[in-house]
């Protein structure tokens, strides 16, 4: 810890307070890059891709257990994605829009 740094402590409304402040700006904050990939067409491709890497979209059945525990720690990422994509204004219409444009299906409307 810096010098500059005072350390956190729980029972100072103050410091919870600013803690709450900053955690609420940081949320917006990835909820906005989020949305700003979701809006493009490269962007959804890119997330696609992403997503299939963590194997959301087949089976982590492996009977090697270590190999299934580790491809289904990555569908849990890939859940997750999934999770604050819907947890986006109009979130369902740009997962919608993304697999249409996956399977060949671009969608047609205005902006995308």
């Amino acid at each position: 810890m810096s010098q500059d740094q005072q350390p956190y402590i729980a029972a100072d409304p103050e410091q919870v307070k600013g803690r709450k402040e900053r955690q609420k700006t940081r949320d917006l904050q990835k909820k906005t890059a989020l949305r700003a990939i979701m809006s493009e067409p490269g962007g959804r491709m890119w997330m696609w891709d992403l997503l299939s890497l963590c194997g959301v979209y087949h089976s982590s059945f492996s009977s090697d257990a270590l190999v299934m525990a580790f491809n289904e720690g990555r569908r849990d990422i890939g859940n997750h994605l999934i999770a604050e994509i819907h947890r986006l204004d109009g979130g369902e219409e740009f997962y919608r829009r993304m697999a249409c444009e996956i399977e060949g299906h671009r969608a047609v409307t205005p902006g995308g």
